[in-house]
């Protein structure tokens, strides 16, 4: 079967200069998403071409045109993800995918306006070819709110139905996914799961510096644990944040995975092996997600060590570096 996909996130103050980079392809290497194959990407193209400048300039510009009021924690940019199931979109001609990206993004030109899209650009250079379109969410009324174009999971569905059909009049075979209202599936984004590894990677690399540490007290090796725990510390605050919003659906999934399993005793044959995917799948993502719940506890335990005066320097970094990125969305 061959699904649509489209996406939204929302991004506020220093995110938007990472979903610059990302999208634009700024940055030299990918150490964070291992699927980006850089020889490929002089392949990306445009739909919509990024301004000269960037995406935090263009912000300030459509503002000030709509005189849209803002607050610090404003949603300045709405990030979409636009693309199909990987065996529908790898199966098109190059000439035919440009097609429906480029149909794709008309129907958001129609649903949000032409001008306040900043750009949309197809990535090639990844698994499955897809575009991040990318939108100051300023509604109809001149007004700058996220919440008024989005709306709620209702809303959402809503929007993901109308895009179906859009594109279904072009690619009859596409179907609309069921929603994650009708599922109650969430979505577990894939960098929580390199963020995890990387965490990983981080602590084992501390504790063999630490060790050093300790049988030979060298300098160096401070100084390099300084380093790891500037990294460590800020994403491990940022992995507990995410996991720890998982905890309701933790407990959702065992339910779910009980009941499923009570209830496959009464099916036939037939449906038994489909149900069982769904138990499987759900009982899946309960242990990773257990996994991670474990591995911000441990890693919140090893922070404790650490001396209060480095944790603090850390921190004053950390919020220098935020600042700077603020700085680097108003030029």
């Amino acid at each position: 079967m061959a699904y649509t996909i489209l996406r939204f996130k929302k991004n506020k103050g220093g995110a938007i200069a990472g979903c610059e980079r990302h999208n634009e392809r700024k940055k030299e290497a990918y150490k964070s998403n291992p699927d980006i194959d850089i020889n490929k990407s002089k392949e990306n193209y445009h739909i919509i071409q990024a301004p000269q400048y960037t995406y935090g300039r263009k912000i300030k510009e459509l503002i000030k045109k709509y005189g849209c009021k803002t607050r610090k924690d404003s949603v300045k940019l709405v990030e979409a993800l636009i693309t199909a199931s990987p065996e529908f979109m790898n199966k098109l001609e190059p000439k035919e995918q440009k097609e429906y990206f480029t149909r794709a993004t008309e129907f958001i030109k129609a649903e949000i306006g032409e001008d306040r899209i900043i750009s949309a650009v197809v990535h090639m250079d990844e698994a499955t070819p897809h575009m991040h379109l990318v939108f100051c969410p300023i509604n109809k009324e001149g007004k700058l709110s996220a919440k008024s174009i989005l709306g709620n999971q209702k809303s959402l569905s809503q929007w993901q139905t109308k895009y179906y059909e859009y594109m279904n009049e072009r690619w009859k075979e596409l179907e609309r996914g069921k929603s994650a209202q009708e599922t109650k599936r969430k979505h577990i984004p894939t960098w929580l799961f390199k963020l995890a590894d990387n965490l990983d990677y981080l602590y084992n690399q501390l504790q063999k510096t630490i060790e050093n540490i300790s049988m030979i007290g060298m300098k160096k090796d401070k100084a390099q644990a300084v380093s790891l725990l500037s990294q460590f510390v800020p994403k491990t605050q940022k992995f507990s944040v995410k996991v720890n919003s998982y905890n309701d659906y933790i407990q959702e999934l065992e339910e779910r995975v009980n009941i499923q399993k009570s209830n496959n005793k009464e099916l036939i044959d037939e449906n038994t092996q489909l149900k069982n995917k769904i138990v499987d799948k759900d009982f899946e993502t309960d242990v990773k997600l257990r996994n991670m719940q474990n591995q911000v506890k441990k890693y919140e335990k090893y922070i404790k060590k650490v001396p209060k005066e480095i944790l603090d320097e850390i921190e004053a970094k950390e919020r220098e570096r935020e600042h700077n990125k603020e700085k680097e969305m108003e030029l």
